[in-house]
């Protein structure tokens, strides 16, 4: 018997891609709920400190601020659970 015939496996064919669509919205408060979003200068600080995660594979949809509290549509990895991306947010926008 000649076993270099054999093909072990199936014969789909897998990308390696991530095909997930893992859009989120998340909701920030600040800290003890002050207005520190009226600023515009405050508002373009947390956008940048959101924009450096791009680097891990975020993408970004629209961002919106209230007075306390940001609204932002997130892409997260798929290698990031829900929780960790959310610590990563906060961390981030501080």
């Amino acid at each position: 018997m000649n076993l270099k015939n054999f093909v072990s496996g199936s014969s789909k064919s897998y990308r390696n891609a991530d095909t997930r669509n893992d859009w989120t919205m998340f909701m920030l408060v600040s800290h003890k709920r002050k207005n520190v979003f009226r600023k515009e200068s405050s508002q373009k600080a947390c956008e940048a400190g959101f924009r450096e995660l791009e680097k891990y594979g975020f993408k970004f949809g629209r961002i919106g601020f209230g007075g306390t509290h940001v609204h932002l549509s997130v892409d997260v990895p798929k290698r990031y659970s829900k929780q960790n991306a959310e610590v990563m947010l906060k961390r981030s926008s501080a």
